[in-house]
C-alpha cells in the first residue's frame, strides 16, 4: 500500500521523477520521438540536389528506415543470389529515398527483419561503379555497406510509387526510384519469362505497350552506356508459374526497383503482377 500511494504522488508530482533528487539528476523534459526518428533520411543523403548529400564512403546514420523487401528466393540455386534487404525512409514518396543494405547485422543480435520492420542504421554510404563488373558511366550501384541496424517499431509496407517506365530507360531518371517499391502501368515483356535459363536467371525486356511490339531483346555490354531497357525479373520470387509471354499485356506490375547492369522491376508475389 505505501509503495502504490509512492507512485500516486510521484506521477502527480509530474516534473520531477521520484527519488531523483537524491541522486543530483535534473528534470528532463518528456519526449516522445516522432515515427521517422530526428536522424538523416535515405533522401537526404542520397539525393545528389540535397544539402546533405553523402559521399561514396561517408559514414552516415539514417533513422526511420521501414524494410520493403528482403530476397530469400535464390534463384540460381547455389545461395549467392539472396539476401539483399531494400529499405525506404517511412512515410515518404520522395525520390531516392531507398538504398539496399550490403552485409547488415542488426540489434538484438538475433533480429529476423521482415517486410514493415523499421529501424535505424547506421553504415558506410557507397555508389559503387565497378562491382564485380565495369558499369555504364555515372551508372552505380547504391548500398549502405555493414550498416547496425536497430529495430524500432511495426510499420506496413509503403504503397507503391507510381512511375513512367520509359524512365528506367535513362539512368539519371530510373536513379530516382532504385531500391523503392513502383508500380508500373500497360507494360509488355520483350521474351517469354519461361525460366529456361541455364544460371536460373529471368530477365526480359519491359516496354510501353502504347509503344506497339515490344522488340526482340539485344545483347549488351555491361559497361556500354545509358539508354538501356529496363527488364522483369525474378530477384525476389520465382516467375515461371506465372506463366508469363511474350507480348501479353500486364495491366499493372509492382515490384523493387535494381540495378545491375541496368535497371529493374523485382516483383515480391505473384498478386505483384496483374494480367
Amino acid at each position: 500500500m505505501h509503495v502504490a500511494r509512492l507512485l500516486l504522488l510521484c506521477l502527480l508530482a509530474g516534473a520531477l521523477s521520484c527519488g531523483a533528487s537524491e541522486y543530483g539528476d535534473q528534470p528532463s523534459e518528456a519526449f516522445v520521438p516522432p515515427p521517422p526518428g530526428k536522424g538523416d533520411r535515405i533522401y537526404e543523403i542520397a539525393n545528389p540536389a540535397s544539402k546533405k548529400k553523402a559521399a561514396h564512403g561517408t559514414p552516415v546514420s539514417v533513422t526511420g528506415a521501414v524494410v520493403i523487401a528482403v530476397d530469400t528466393f535464390d534463384e540460381t540455386k547455389n545461395g549467392r543470389s539472396a539476401g539483399s534487404i531494400y529499405v525506404a525512409d517511412i512515410g515518404s514518396k520522395e525520390p531516392y529515398s531507398g538504398i539496399s543494405l550490403f552485409n547488415p547485422s542488426f540489434v538484438p543480435g538475433n533480429l529476423r527483419v521482415g517486410p514493415g520492420d523499421t529501424l535505424d542504421l547506421r553504415g558506410e554510404y557507397q555508389e559503387n561503379g565497378d562491382i564485380p563488373v565495369q558499369f555504364a558511366p555515372k551508372a552505380f550501384l547504391v548500398q549502405l555497406a555493414s550498416p547496425i541496424g536497430t529495430f524500432r517499431f511495426d510499420a506496413r509496407v509503403p504503397d507503391p510509387v507510381d512511375i513512367d517506365v520509359r524512365d528506367l530507360f535513362d539512368y539519371a531518371k530510373g536513379r530516382r526510384w532504385l531500391n523503392m517499391l513502383v508500380r508500373v502501368k500497360d507494360v509488355t515483356i520483350a521474351r517469354d519469362a519461361d525460366g529456361t535459363s541455364a544460371s536460373g536467371r529471368i530477365s526480359a525486356g519491359l516496354h510501353p505497350r502504347s509503344d506497339g511490339p515490344p522488340p526482340q531483346d539485344a545483347a549488351s555490354k555491361c559497361e556500354d552506356p545509358f539508354p538501356k531497357t529496363p527488364t522483369l525479373v525474378n530477384e525476389l520470387m520465382d516467375l515461371q508459374p506465372l506463366g508469363l509471354k511474350r507480348e501479353v499485356p500486364i495491366r499493372e506490375l509492382v515490384g523493387v526497383v535494381t540495378f545491375f547492369c541496368n535497371l529493374h522491376i523485382a516483383p515480391r508475389t505473384a498478386a505483384d503482377v496483374v494480367l
